[in-house]
């Protein structure tokens, strides 16, 4: 895999204002568009606001749906199912309408207890048939990302193949940093999927806390994960998806040491 510039991402998550959206956007680098608070304040307008930076941009993008306040595993209140499938559904139609290459979709609420997990898998899988099957009538994708830690992960790495298997056409979202706070084999799993990998959220930790750390600040060791990615043929979206404290230039020193590493070269 040769890894082309546009292939690199940043997600706004990572960004202080729409002036910092500019300067990524000028950079031709791909765009993830994070639909959550503290990106999105108010979904309405903040879209048309979206719509307007994004007119003239050509580049790669993708959304992340939003995920707070929603859980499609809800166990106690099926009405919470039902608003988080609807509101995913919305989003679907929002992606398209922005030209997104792939909505990234959280299949439970890692904050919430897990009482009966075989019920609650259930419960995903089922609300996940219905979105994957709006997405291909729409034309667009939907990646299911890897997340919780501990005692609220759902799904942990063989259950999140497994999950990627029955649901034949949806694509992954291997979000890196939790991965790592839950001892997942990275470069194995990133070989296994291949060209099922939409793309990779990438930020580092200590392995004990979700930090979204720039890559090289935590404990994982990235080089297996560069090689592995390295014999992919086609490239996933290489998100690198950081708090937002930190500066557009911080963001696009991580950007030089993607495209100098050795391994993606020709």
């Amino acid at each position: 895999m040769v890894l082309e510039r546009e292939r690199i991402f940043v997600s706004t998550l990572s960004l202080q204002d729409s002036r910092d959206i500019k300067k990524i956007i000028n950079e031709g680098l791909g765009i993830e568009i994070f639909a959550e608070r503290p990106c999105w304040q108010e979904p309405e307008s903040d879209y048309e606001l979206t719509k307007q930076l994004l007119r003239h941009y050509e580049g790669p993008r993708s959304l992340h749906a939003p995920f707070y306040d929603l859980n499609l595993a809800s166990e106690n209140h099926p009405a919470i199912r039902e608003f988080s499938i609807d509101t995913y559904k919305d989003f679907l139609q929002i992606a398209v309408e922005l030209k997104c290459d792939h909505v990234t979709i959280h299949p439970n609420a890692s904050s919430t207890q897990i009482f009966d997990v075989s019920r609650a898998r259930q419960r995903i899988k089922q609300a996940l048939s219905l979105l994957i099957g709006k997405a291909h009538r729409l034309g667009i994708k939907v990646a299911i990302e890897n997340v919780g830690h501990g005692e609220s992960q759902l799904f942990g790495q063989e259950a999140y193949l497994t999950l990627l298997e029955e649901q034949a056409t949806a694509m992954a979202l291997l979000d890196v940093g939790h991965a790592h706070l839950n001892g997942w084999d990275i470069p194995a799993i990133i070989e296994r999927l291949g060209t099922r990998l939409a793309g990779l959220h990438l930020h580092d930790n200590d392995g004990h806390s979700d930090q979204h750390l720039p890559i090289g600040q935590g404990t994982i060791d990235w080089e297996p994960i560069w090689h592995s990615l390295a014999k992919i043929p086609q490239a996933p979206a290489l998100i690198l998806e950081y708090k937002n404290t930190l500066s557009v230039e911080e963001i696009l020193s991580s950007v030089s040491v993607l495209k100098e590493l050795t391994c993606f070269k020709k």
